[in-house]
């Protein structure tokens, strides 16, 4: 686990009751901007499953 990017926390909050596309959005762009947690496996495979691809984790 990284540190959180908490700039990036305040300026993308999930929406309120979110589809699962807008979840797998939210959960792709904080994949990249933001270490403060992996990818588990169910959001690897939310994300799979609506065409993005899952990142690696930041080294």
């Amino acid at each position: 686990m990284g540190k959180i990017n908490a700039e990036w926390h305040r300026a993308h909050v999930m929406a309120k009751n979110p589809t699962e596309a807008q979840r797998a959005e939210w959960h792709y762009e904080h994949a990249l901007h933001c270490g403060c947690r992996a990818v588990t496996p169910s959001i690897a495979e939310l994300l799979k499953a609506n065409g993005y691809k899952v990142p690696r984790p930041a080294a």
